[in-house]
C-alpha cells in the first residue's frame, strides 16, 4: 500500500508541467524518486519474481505466445479488441498522433528510471528463461516500458470513454501480463510500469499543453465509437488517477 500512497501523494502535491517542444517529449516526472526499488538480486522477492516468469513460460500456449508477440507493438489500437472495429488508425488520425506522442513521453520518462536501476532482464538473470523476443543490449528491465504505455493509455482512454472503463483496464492488465509471457520482464517490472503509467497519464490530464489535443481526440473517439458527445458522468483527472491506483 505504501507505493500506492506515493502515487496519490505525488498527484496531490503536483509536479512541474510535462515539457513539450514540437512534439518531442522530455523526462520531468523523475520516476526514480517515485517508484519503489526493484527486488534486490538474490533476495526472496527476486527469486519469486523469476519463478513467476518460469511458470508463465511453462504454461504459455501457442495462442498466448501469438497474442503476447502482437502486444509488443506500442499502439493505442491494441485496445481495439475491447473498443470495437471502429478503432482503426486510418479512421482516427488525431487519436493516432496523440497516443504516438504519449508513447514518446513514456519512453523518455522510463529511460531515466531504467538507467537509474539497471535491472537485468530475466534471460540474463537465468539461462532457464527463453524469451520470445531479443531485447537491445543494456535495455534494462525495470520498470517495463510497455506496461507503462499500456497503463498510461488506459488511464487516458478511460477518462475519454468512462463507459468502457472496466474493459479498458482489463485490457491494460493483459497487455502488461504479456510482457511476462514473453519472458522479457518480471512481474515487479510490470507493476512498476502500472504505477509509472498512472503517474504520467495523470500529469497529461492536468497539463494545459495537452488539453486541446486531448479534447480533440476525445471527440474523435466518441464519435467513431457511436457514443454521445458527453458521457453521463465525467471523471476529473485527480479522481480518475486515484481510482486507478485503488482498483488495481
Amino acid at each position: 500500500m505504501k507505493r500506492y500512497a506515493l502515487v496519490l501523494l505525488m498527484l496531490l502535491i503536483g509536479q512541474p508541467a510535462l515539457a513539450d517542444d514540437g512534439g518531442a517529449a522530455h523526462a520531468t516526472v523523475e520516476l526514480s524518486n517515485l517508484l519503489p526499488p526493484p527486488p534486490a538480486a538474490g533476495s526472496a522477492a527476486a527469486k519469486q519474481d523469476l519463478q513467476a516468469v518460469l511458470a508463465a513460460q511453462k504454461s504459455r500456449t501457442a495462442d498466448e505466445m501469438s497474442a503476447a508477440k502482437a502486444d509488443s507493438e506500442r499502439s493505442v489500437f491494441r485496445f481495439a479488441d475491447v473498443l470495437g472495429s471502429s478503432m482503426q488508425a486510418a479512421a482516427l488520425p488525431k487519436t493516432a498522433a496523440f497516443f504516438d506522442r504519449v508513447a514518446k513521453l513514456d519512453k523518455a520518462e522510463v529511460k531515466d528510471a531504467k538507467l537509474y536501476w539497471q535491472r537485468a532482464r530475466p534471460s540474463v538473470v537465468s539461462d532457464q528463461v527463453h524469451p520470445l523476443s531479443k531485447e537491445k543490449p543494456n535495455d534494462w528491465s525495470y520498470p517495463s516500458g510497455h506496461a507503462t504505455f499500456g497503463y498510461s493509455t488506459a488511464v487516458l482512454l478511460a477518462n475519454m470513454l468512462p463507459e468502457k472503463r472496466a474493459a479498458i483496464f482489463a485490457r491494460a492488465d493483459l497487455y502488461g501480463q504479456h510482457r511476462i509471457v514473453m519472458g522479457v520482464h518480471f512481474p515487479s517490472d510490470v507493476e512498476a510500469g502500472r504505477i509509472a503509467g498512472t503517474v504520467i497519464a495523470a500529469q497529461v490530464l492536468q497539463d494545459p499543453q495537452w488539453q486541446q489535443d486531448y479534447e480533440a481526440v476525445r471527440s474523435e473517439l466518441r464519435h467513431a465509437l457511436g457514443l454521445p458527445a458527453t458521457p453521463a458522468a465525467t471523471l476529473t483527472a485527480p479522481k480518475a488517477a486515484a481510482e486507478t491506483v485503488v482498483e488495481h
